[in-house]
């Protein structure tokens, strides 16, 4: 008499018992198939369909967010330095975080663009504070000299 074993078994290797299913596609999974994304399970071509087709990821928007943020609060710079400097910083180290991620393919193509207007975004409002901030240091001085 021989048992049957109801234990669900890979996709891909059909002697190894399954440890998890796909999430996209439902199909059985090993431990050498299993690729998580995110906090779920997938297969190999569930994962690149998903990099490659996946919405904009929330880093990516986050750091346009900041990018444009950093050029809108630039004219407070006078007053406030503070606010469009993180605010420049941000969009620029998210922007080249994520794009860094994308090359990758830890992330989805789709946030290549927002990650690259925040990164610009983001040298922009750095470089229009330091020529604000370069501008009123220089009439102060020369103020000040007479």
């Amino acid at each position: 008499m021989t048992v049957e074993s109801t234990a669900a078994l890979c996709a891909r290797h059909a002697e190894v018992s399954a440890v998890a299913t796909c999430t996209r596609c439902g199909s059985f999974l090993c431990g050498e198939c299993l690729e998580l994304f995110g906090e779920s399970a997938f297969c190999e071509p569930c994962v690149s369909l998903r990099r490659k087709d996946g919405p904009v990821s929330r880093a990516a928007w986050g750091a346009l967010g900041l990018g444009v943020l950093g050029l809108l609060v630039l004219p407070c710079t006078l007053a406030m330095p503070l606010p469009p400097l993180v605010a420049g910083v941000g969009g620029v180290v998210l922007g080249m975080r994520e794009a860094g991620r994308i090359r990758r393919g830890e992330s989805p193509a789709k946030g290549r663009v927002p990650a690259r207007v925040a990164y610009v975004l983001g040298w922009l409002t750095l470089g229009g504070l330091a020529a604000w901030l370069l501008f009123w240091g220089w009439l102060y001085f020369a103020a000040t000299d007479v």
